[in-house]
């Protein structure tokens, strides 16, 4: 998977964007979500301007987190600005990453709308339908989870002492393109993993370690300690790619900055995202269409209730002005 591709001109047109922000208001509510325990609560923010909205999703974990964020989401500015100027206006008045992001996204998606443009537009691309894994968490059985869900790619969270029988099981089926340690395991539990899938990347492996192999150092990632552009120098090691999220990094505005340094440095980056349900997975297609097409994202289609979504082998990405609108 090659470096993200001019990065840099996406940020510098996206902060350039004129906005008119007249009116926010945020609805909170829930969805029946199992693989998030049940339900989730979830809440959409709407800025409007010139009889135009834009709209960003908050990933709170709670209820009391959206409320919240519902009454405090008011405070965002208004007027005529650039975005990258409101944004940083924002930023001033919003601390938490959560509601900078779910705000941001909305100014995003409506400075688009008003611009009667797209992400793509911006980019100088043409939308192509993108690749994503479809992730799970840690179960007794992860072979026999990871046959349940088809022939998609998978990202499996790992168990360090899991036998050699599970990774030979997992190995066969051919599609493990992530396995993530979720910051546990020692040295010789990532070099095990990484010799029973060589291809599949390794994300984040206990930071504190004796060195690893040059072999597993090229399938190598990082996603929990990536909370801004800066921190990529505060990593253990050079990674050979990241996981970039949103939410955890406060914005797009971010993650697109934090693009555009690794592809100075030659690093990889995918996009991840976090029990997003509504319109912001539809955005963080559209930003994965954008920085890492052929990437393992982290975007599959989410099972509400008892229906369960269609996983074609790649996903559509709309065109339409505006950012993560429905294809």
């Amino acid at each position: 998977m090659p470096p993200t591709p001019e990065p840099a001109a996406l940020g510098e047109a996206l902060a350039a964007l004129p906005l008119l922000v007249e009116d926010v208001d945020c609805e909170v509510g829930t969805v029946a979500l199992p693989s998030f325990g049940g339900v989730r609560p979830t809440s959409v923010v709407t800025l409007r301007g010139r009889r135009t909205a834009g709209r960003g999703e908050h990933v709170g974990w709670t209820e009391t987190a959206q409320h919240h964020f519902a009454a405090h989401a008011r405070v965002a500015p208004r007027g005529g600005w650039r975005l990258g100027e409101w944004a940083a206006a924002m930023r001033e008045v919003i601390a938490e990453p959560y509601d900078r992001a779910a705000l941001e996204a909305a100014a995003i998606d409506l400075a688009l709308h008003q611009g009667r443009t797209s992400l793509f537009e911006l980019a100088s691309l043409t939308p192509a339908p993108v690749r994503y894994v479809v992730s799970f968490g840690k179960v007794a059985d992860p072979v026999s989870e990871a046959q349940r869900h088809g022939e998609v790619e998978l990202k499996v969270d790992v168990a360090p002492e899991w036998s050699d029988e599970t990774y030979r099981g997992l190995g066969a089926l051919g599609r493990v393109a992530i396995l993530d340690f979720k910051m546990t395991g020692g040295n010789a539990d990532h070099e095990r993993a990484h010799r029973a899938l060589p291809e599949a990347l390794i994300e984040d492996p206990l930071p504190a370690f004796d060195g690893w192999s040059p072999s597993l150092a090229g399938r190598l990632s990082f996603d929990a300690p990536l909370t801004a552009a800066r921190e990529l120098a505060a990593l253990p090691t050079r990674p050979a790619f990241v996981n970039l999220k949103p939410a955890r990094m406060g914005g797009v505005l971010e993650v697109v900055a934090c693009a555009t340094r690794c592809a100075a440095e030659g690093i990889g980056v995918y996009v991840g995202g976090m029990f997003e349900v509504g319109i912001g997975r539809a955005q963080l297609r559209a930003l994965a269409a954008v920085l890492s097409p052929d990437g393992p994202n982290d975007i599959a289609p989410i099972a509400r209730g008892n229906d369960q979504p269609a996983r074609p082998p790649r996903l559509a990405v709309s065109a339409a002005w505006g950012f993560g609108d429905s294809v």
